[in-house]
């Protein structure tokens, strides 16, 4: 899953005094993490590999320096990549009810009006 990471205060406090309590390494990353920062980018920068990063990150986090949110699948992506039938959409709409199987075509009268007020 992807994780989008996010600098907290304690990290942007750490960042800004370059507290020297803080590996160099942990500093160089909390200076490319942002707001909704994605780890590619932060390796792009860096060069560093996928598990390097991982890691320090993960230190990052657990020392309250940094947060991040796992951005999941996209429950509202929209999917084309299966098969679309119109006969299945028709066959779906013939199985569904109709809605209390409403005519509008004809005229409206006040008689229908009241008849049809008097039902509910």
């Amino acid at each position: 899953m992807a994780r989008l990471y996010s600098r907290t205060d304690a990290g942007r406090r750490v960042w800004d005094t370059q507290n020297s309590v803080v590996p160099l390494d942990c500093r160089r990353v909390l200076g490319f993490v942002g707001q909704d920062s994605v780890p590619k980018d932060i390796r792009e920068k860096l060069g560093w590999s996928e598990a390097a990063l991982d890691e320090i990150l993960k230190e990052l986090e657990d020392g309250g320096l940094v947060k991040s949110v796992d951005t999941g699948p996209d429950r509202n992506a929209l999917d084309f990549t299966g098969s679309f039938l119109v006969a299945d959409l028709k066959a779906a709409a013939a199985a569904k009810p109709a809605a209390g199987d409403l005519d509008f075509t004809g005229p409206l009268s006040t008689d229908a009006l009241r008849a049809a007020n008097k039902k509910t």
